[in-house]
């Protein structure tokens, strides 16, 4: 069967290059390379022409304003493969990662979605703590409930075809929503631990912010529900009640103090568990705190304008 790799950028000048050194140097080349662009304005176009200029065997097609759902559907289209393989700019793919996420797809029909994993590669102690607060180890994933990331997934184009290709309402979130409907439609997921890209986590404390932000936006928009959500507005529930209750009666706010307490230490032995760096462990509560922030924001919005799924942004 005809094989493709998939991907979709806006304005990533300064991440095309590595992506497409690695794609060159993947160990299994696939039949097509098809890249859709949404209008990029820094270079990122130019950039991948000048590659296609000098023989790189890739597919361009810049279709401004797309997001990653339309971009990803139409690159899809264009392939006329029937396997698929997915990822990001921004993400690099190690050299055996399309071997090993196609492989199961061409072993055995009866698998229609391989779930790769996404490794964090932090240059710095906060990117290793954001890494740490936000990213399930290998030993962590149970493969069972298991949602693969636009980062790392191979799937079958029937499979594509018969949920109706990714949401093309959803702006932010558009994977956790295309793997629902998959699993809906009765797609058999196995999990693909071996094949790896890895990523740089997000730096500045502003952008991880809105990352999370619009995750949960996107999800509440197409009523998504996971525990994390429970779990961030149940704190910020009881951080009210503490608060206001201090009020009346003062010893409440001791409370708060505990609350923080326990918060920090419950995620900084987590971090401990996935990350040697000390300092990076110490630090991942005030990413978690971050996160889940974020989390209430993003949902409550999304709750708000979700009739008609609301306005649109990249």
């Amino acid at each position: 069967m005809k094989t493709a790799l998939v991907t979709t950028c806006y304005r990533e000048a300064e991440a095309i290059d590595a992506f497409l050194d690695a794609v060159a140097a993947q160990t299994r080349q696939p039949d097509g390379v098809v890249i859709v662009d949404a209008g990029s304005e820094d270079g990122t176009v130019e950039r991948v022409q000048a590659r296609i200029d000098g023989g790189a065997r890739l597919r361009l097609i810049v279709e401004p304003g797309a997001n990653r759902s339309v971009g990803r559907n139409r690159a899809v289209e264009e392939s006329g493969a029937e396997l698929l393989a997915v990822t990001d700019v921004g993400s690099e793919p190690r050299p055996d990662w399309f071997e090993r996420i196609i492989g199961p797809l061409e072993s055995d029909a009866t698998v229609d979605v391989v779930a790769g994993y996404y490794a964090p590669h932090p240059r710095t102690t906060w990117e290793a703590a954001v890494a740490a607060a936000t990213v399930p180890t290998v030993e962590e994933v149970d493969p069972a409930t298991f949602l693969p990331s636009g980062r790392s997934v191979a799937f079958r184009r029937k499979a594509w075809e018969q949920v109706g290709g990714y949401p093309a309402w959803a702006w932010h979130n558009e994977d956790t929503p295309f793997d629902l409907a998959l699993k809906a439609a009765g797609a058999r997921f196995v999990f693909e631990p071996k094949a790896v890209v890895e990523w740089r986590p997000q730096a500045r404390i502003g952008r991880l912010f809105v990352q999370f932000y619009r995750y949960a936006r996107g999800d509440a928009q197409g009523r998504i529900w996971f525990r994390h959500y429970t779990k961030a507005y149940a704190l910020l529930a009881l951080k009210l009640g503490l608060l206001v209750g201090g009020a009346f009666w003062w010893p409440l706010w001791l409370g708060l103090l505990l609350l923080g307490a326990a918060y920090w230490a419950r995620h900084a032995l987590r971090a401990r568990r996935r990350t040697a760096s000390t300092a990076a462990a110490w630090l991942a509560p005030l990413a978690n705190g971050i996160v889940d922030s974020a989390h209430v924001f993003g949902y409550t919005r999304g709750l708000l304008e979700r009739r008609g799924h609301g306005p649109r942004d990249r």
